[in-house]
Parts: C-alpha cells; sequence; structure tokens
C-alpha cells in the first residue's frame, strides 16, 4: 500500500524541490557537462545488475521444538518440578513440546523426516528460531521459540547440546542446505523491573542524563567509541533485579542493567519512532544499542556463533526497534566474521514489520541493514491470491524495489513469505479474506504460492504449511507440532487439502497437495533458474490476472509466467519480447506462438498458473539511446530519476560530482527504470550531473546525455 501520510507532509515543499530537480541547461552554470561515461567507467557501469546469493534460495523455517521429538531426555531442559519451573507442558500451545535439535536432524538420509526431508521438499535451506538458552517461563508462557534469551553463548538445552546442534549444522551442510540463524539484538529476555510502572517516558519528560546529571542525546555518540558515563538511578525508569536473577545472562556485560534503555514499554497505538527504538518490546529488557560497548558486544556474541559452527546467515528479528546507527556498527563486524571463518555469502535479512515499500526500504538505504523480509508483498500477494484486491497492487510492490537499490549495483532480492509464526499462516490468512473452503481454498493456496516462485525473491514456507496447516490465528495459533499433538485445538483445527490431524503425525502426510506443488516447483526454479535471478517485466496487472516476464539474458531466453486468482477462465493478450516464436509450457497447458510484434494470447483456468519458455532466442539489438529525467519523487523526500529506452533490458544510473568520476547510482533489471538521489547527502546549491547506460539483451549499449541537476537548495 502507499502511505498517504507522506504525500501530505512533502506537499508544502514539493514545488521548492521539483525546481531543484530540472535538468539545467548547458547555459545555466559556469562550469563545463562532463563526457559521458566511457572506457573503464562505462565498462563498471554496463555490466547487469547483481544478484545476492539467497536469490536462489528456498527456505524452510522451522521451530525445532515443534518439528520432531529425538530424546525425551532433554523435554525439560534439566530441570524438574512443574511446568513453571521446567518450561515443559505439551498440552498446552505455549509451552516447550518437546522437539530438538536431534529430531530436526534426524539419520540425515530419511526423506520422511528430518532434513532430508526438508531437502526432498525443494527446499535449499533451513532458517531456524534463536537456538540460544531462553528464560524458560515468563508471564505464563514458556521460550520455546527461543526470543526471550538469557545465555547467548549457548544451545538451550529443552533443545539439545551444542554437539548436537553442530552435527545439526553439518547435516545440513552434507545435505546441501544452508542454515539461518534467528538472531536478537534488540532485547534479552525480562529480567529488569522498572519501577514507578511499565509505561512508555520518553526524552521531553526524562532526559538522558549522565552520572554528573548532564543531559544528553544518545544517538550522537552510536558510531563513535565512547559514551557518557550512567548511574542505574538516573535512568529514566530506574531498574530493579531481583537477587536471584542479578547474574542470569550472559555474557556478563548482559546482567549490567545500565546496558539497556529503561524507558518502559513500546506504546504500540501512539508510539514515535524513537519510543519503537527505545521501549522495551512486550516488556523485554530493551539493549541500549546506541552505545558502542553494547554493539560490540553483540558483534562478537553472534560472530562466535559463526567461527563455531559455520552458519550462512542470521534473519534478524525484530530489527526496527534497534536505533538507526545500530547496523553500521554491527552488519560489518558480523561480515568480518563470516570471511574470517571461510562462510561465502554470509547472508543478513530483518524483520522489519512494515507493509509499504516506502517506509521498509530506508532501512535498507539509510540504515546499512543488507536485506529485509518482505511484507509488503505479503500483504500484497495474500490480498490478490484471496480474490480480495487487485493484482495491481503486487505491479506496484514490484516497481517499488527501485525504492532499496544502491550503489553496489545489486538487484532487490528479498526473502518472501505468505504468512508467518506472529501473523499467522498463509493458508489462514487466505481463508479468512476469501471466505473460501474446500477445493477452492486449496487451489488458492497453490496459486500463492505459484506466485512466491515466480517472483523474484527467495521464498520462505512456514513449517507445517506444506502439510496443511492453517491454525486459527497468529502466534501460538501458528505454531503447531509437526509430531503427534497434545493440544486438544489442535487436533481438530481445520486443514487446507487435508482433514483435522486427530492423534496422527503429520511426517506421513507426504502426498499432501501443497508439499507436492512445492516439489514441482523446486524443480522448475532448479531447472530454469531465470524464475530465480533472471531479470523481470510486469506484461499484466489488471483484476485477477498477474503476468511477467523473467529473462535469461545469458541464454537469450524469455520465460512468461501467467496468474489467474478468478473463479472463472481468463483469455489475455500480453505483449513479449520475443516475436514469431512458438512457447513451450513448463506449468499448466497450452502451446500458443507469439507474432511479430511479440504479441501472444494465453488462456488461464480459474486459480491456475501457466509458465511458458520461447522456443526462440530474444532478438539481439542495441538499446534506443535512453531519455533521463529527474523530478521530485511523490512519496518520499527523494529525487527520482527515470530512464526510458526502447529495447532495455536494465539501466544503470550514475551521477558524477564536480570532483572524481563517475560514480554508479543503482542498477534496475525491470522497468520502468528508475533510481533514487538523497538531497542530504549532497551540499545546498550543489550541482551534479547524471547519466544513464541501458543495457540491451546481447550486452550493448546506448548512454543518455548528461543531465545537470542541483539536488539540494
Amino acid at each position: 500500500m502507499r502511505s498517504t501520510w507522506r504525500r501530505a507532509r512533502r506537499s508544502a515543499s514539493a514545488a521548492a524541490l521539483a525546481a531543484a530537480l530540472l535538468a539545467l541547461p548547458a547555459a545555466a552554470a559556469p562550469e563545463a557537462v562532463p563526457a559521458p561515461p566511457a572506457g573503464a567507467e562505462l565498462e563498471l557501469l554496463r555490466r547487469p545488475a547483481a544478484q545476492s546469493a539467497i536469490a536462489s534460495q528456498r527456505i524452510y523455517f522451522v521451530f525445532p521444538d515443534r518439528y520432531a521429538n529425538g530424546s525425551a531426555a532433554n523435554d525439560r531442559g534439566g530441570r524438574s518440578g512443574i511446568r513453571n519451573v521446567t518450561g515443559y507442558d505439551p498440552t498446552d500451545s505455549g509451552f516447550f513440546h518437546g522437539g530438538d535439535y536431534r529430531g530436526l536432524t534426524d539419520d540425515c538420509s530419511t526423506p520422511t523426516r528430518g532434513l532430508a526431508r526438508i531437502r526432498e521438499l525443494g527446499f535449499t535451506a533451513v532458517w531456524v528460531t534463536p537456538p540460544v538458552a531462553n528464560k524458560a517461563v515468563q508471564a505464563g508462557s514458556a521460550g520455546y521459540h527461543g526470543y526471550w534469551g538469557l545465555d547467548f553463548t549457548t544451545v538451550d538445552p529443552h533443545l539439545g547440546t551444542e554437539a548436537e546442534f553442530a552435527a545439526f549444522v553439518d547435516c545440513a551442510h552434507r545435505l546441501g542446505l544452508k542454515v539461518y540463524l534467528d538472531v536478537v539484538v534488540n532485547h534479552t529476555a525480562d529480567v529488569i523491573v522498572p519501577t514507578g510502572g511499565t509505561s512508555w517516558i520518553g526524552p521531553e519528560e526524562k532526559p538522558y542524563r549522565d552520572c554528573r546529571g548532564r543531559v544528553f542525546r544518545a544517538d550522537r555518540y552510536a558510531l563513535g567509541t565512547t559514551f557518557p558515563c550512567l548511574s542505574a538511578s538516573r535512568m529514566p525508569r530506574p531498574p530493579f533485579v531481583f537477587p536471584g536473577e542479578r547474574k542470569l545472562k550472559k555474557p556478563s556485560w548482559l546482567n549490567d542493567t545500565r546496558r539497556y534503555h529503561n524507558r518502559g514499554d513500546v506504546a504500540f497505538d501512539s508510539c514515535s519512532e524513537l519510543c519503537f527504538e527505545q521501549g522495551d518490546f512486550f516488556g523485554l529488557d530493551d539493549l541500549f544499542t546506541e552505545q558502542p560497548a553494547v554493539a560490540r558486544g553483540l558483534a562478537d556474541v553472534h560472530a562466535a556463533w559463526i567461527r563455531k559452527y559455520r552458519v550462512d546467515g542470521f534473519r534478524v528479528d525484530t530489527a526496527r526497534h534497534v536505533n538507526a546507527a545500530f547496523f553500521r556498527v554491527w552488519v560489518p563486524r558480523i561480515r568480518a566474521a563470516a570471511r574470517a571463518a571461510g562462510v561465502r555469502d554470509f547472508e543478513l535479512f530483518g524483520e522489519v514489520f512494515l507493509t509499504s515499500a516506502v517506509d521498509v526500504a530506508p532501512y535498507v538505504r539509510d540504515r546499512g541493514l543488507p536485506n529485509v523480509l518482505d511484507f509488503p508483498l505479503q500483504d500484497a500477494a495474500v490480498g490478490w491470491a484471496s480474490g480480495a484486491v487487485s493484482a495491481r497492487g503486487l505491479a506496484a510492490r514490484l516497481e517499488d524495489d527501485d525504492y532499496f537499490l544502491g550503489g553496489n549495483g545489486v538487484a532487490h532480492t528479498p526473502p518472501t513469505f505468505l504468512g508467518n509464526h506472529d501473523m499467522g499462516r498463509g493458508a489462514a490468512l487466505i481463508r479468512n479474506r476469501s471466505g473460501a473452503s474446500g477445493d477452492e481454498w486449496l487451489r488458492r493456496v497453490l496459486l500463492a504460492h505459484d506466485l512466491l516462485y515466480v517472483v523474484r525473491g527467495a521464498p520462505v514456507v512456514l513449517y507445517g504449511d506444506e502439510v496443511g496447516m492453517a491454525g486459527s490465528g497468529g502466534d501460538r495459533a501458528a505454531r503447531q507440532d509437526m509430531f503427534p499433538t497434545q493440544v486438544a485445538d489442535w487436533r481438530t483445527e481445520p486443514r487446507v487439502g487435508a482433514p483435522p490431524i486427530g492423534s496422527g503425525s503429520s511426517f506421513d502426510l507426504g502426498g499432501h497437495p501443497v508439499a507436492a506443488r512445492l516439489r514441482a516447483l523446486g524443480a522448475l526454479r532448479d531447472a530454469h533458474p531465470a524464475l530465480a535471478v533472471g531479470a523481470s517485466a510486469v506484461r499484466l496487472a489488471s483484476g485477477s490476472v498477474f503476468a511477467l516476464s523473467r529473462f535469461d539474458l545469458a541464454g537469450r531466453r524469455e520465460y512468461l509466467a501467467v496468474l489467474n486468482a478468478g473463479r472463472g477462465a481468463a483469455t489475455v493478450r500480453l505483449r513479449t519480447s520475443t516475436p514469431s516464436s512458438p512457447w513451450t509450457a513448463l506449468l499448466g497447458a497450452g502451446a500458443p506462438s507469439s507474432g511479430p510484434t511479440g504479441e501472444v494470447s494465453v488462456t488461464v483456468p480459474p486459480l491456475a498458473t501457466v509458465v511458458l519458455r520461447a522456443d526462440a532466442p530474444l532478438p539481439a539489438r542495441q538499446p534506443a539511446r535512453p531519455v533521463l529525467r529527474a523530478a521530485a519523487d511523490d512519496l518520499t523526500e527523494l529525487l527520482r530519476l527515470t530512464a526510458t529506452s526502447g529495447g532495455a533490458v536494465g539501466v544503470t544510473f550514475a551521477v558524477k560530482r564536480a570532483r572524481g568520476g563517475w560514480t554508479r547510482v543503482a542498477a534496475d533489471d525491470a522497468a520502468p527504470f528508475r533510481a533514487f538521489l538523497d538531497p542530504r547527502r549532497f551540499r545546498r546549491g550543489e550541482v551534479v550531473h547524471a547519466a544513464a547506460v541501458a543495457r540491451g539483451v546481447d550486452g550493448s549499449v546506448s548512454v543518455s546525455p548528461v543531465v545537470r541537476l542541483r539536488p539540494r537548495r
């Protein structure tokens, strides 16, 4: 969705900003217009957008506690007594159920259980909830999910031993699976009791004061090496810890209450950005990540997991809730640790729970977070697959990828998903929005998975979705057991494509239609990598029909995917880039041919997908000379560059300042071709020059005339 409040915020300055962006005629400034990029600079700019390694991954997200119980000996985490001590109660959805790393690993070869089963389903990576030792019980629930860390240096004893975790990682690597760990950098378990209440206290009421009583702003120290001295008694909500819990956390520096914000809880219904960053997330102890020592400490403790186990990446929980500078400190240290451990292509993607791409993009563009889970696409995909909204939302979301692009030339390829452990499973969300049941419900769920596998991104599937788990909501209601469950409600709740599980095991449902579709889609991506890493072009997004092309530029081949979320068949006529060619069906039926201008007619059954591959190669021709335009962006404070070029399959944007050569701004492989400049990164009144380099299928290029801009008045 688009952020209407941003439009209102920008309205007062839009006219002035637009005037600043207008291309200036050559006579408007004394300095000469530079020559367009050439030679070595042009060679760099002509390169296509690079793809991150995650673009080829298909990720299975699993709660080890809910997957398989390999050893009953660790069910209570080495403790004895009632459930409020051990955390174990398999009849309650909020407690430990007994699953562990030994069960998740299994024998590393039998494809009906464990990691071998996950590989057989077509996945290439497994993402697990935080493995760290958690507070067993707090607030009437247990830390089975891993997000209430106490000891960040070792494995939670409910899930097994360090040796069993190492065996899990080793098995995954032998099977060709990457391992992504969930990590938490925002908070720890709830140990600190804020005095005077738990409600949020902002700096306007209680600013931070150093140990001498002087007011200071914490964010001004985040990128430095020092921090003002602090006294716990001067914190906004002075912290108290019960004597028995004062040394629970590891590393030991986590026990220092001055390492936390101590401002009270996040007020989700009326929260400022600072409140989101410094408030306790549902009462959890919020780390004072502006302190350089805290940022370094969090980097050190998580780097240790890379060095010890050689895991392949991190998913960063609650990434929205750390301070704006944190990732610029933490990420380089994590990447350095991965390089030192010999882990290539270490992945980092964060959770920013916002449904507007315009709002999410700054976490990548400005904050230094390499990648983010695609909540905006999730919102659009579920709405479309449910038949509730038009396919136009899908096209708009893909267009908004341009907001994430930067000077590294890497295409935006986020992990994509339909539902998760917090908001609820995709099947339930589709059922709730569509009102569908029975066969229609199943077909809509299958269609939604088709979409994830044909658009850019790394599909993420929550464990159990492949056997029809739906659940009744989010959080606890979306975290069912794969093994025979003792939770009464889970035995009788509806499943898509299968009856309620009763006392049975989900491992016996290997032939479930969702599992079968995931295998087929994974095999399709393996056989045709362009569906994962190819450039894209949306061909149609209207009503229930969404169509896009993916391009294998090295092999000069076009793929066409057409998806129909309507209850009736749809026949659409589309313009492709491959004229006068037969097309072969890879998914679904039909064998159309394109006409001399590339137009092709495709009929798609209701709630179905057709994927086609052109038999003829893409015609090789030099792209037309790009036309480069500049304007104030409609939705942000950024400056928008747009390039149009007939025959182009990608455009690289570059700028040149008074000193230095041409510098890449972004490489865009999907029309409309756009890049964005941040005026704050230029001096007031500074004049810069911009150019666009359009690339054709055969690698030939055309360069736009140089445009003179004044980004900031």
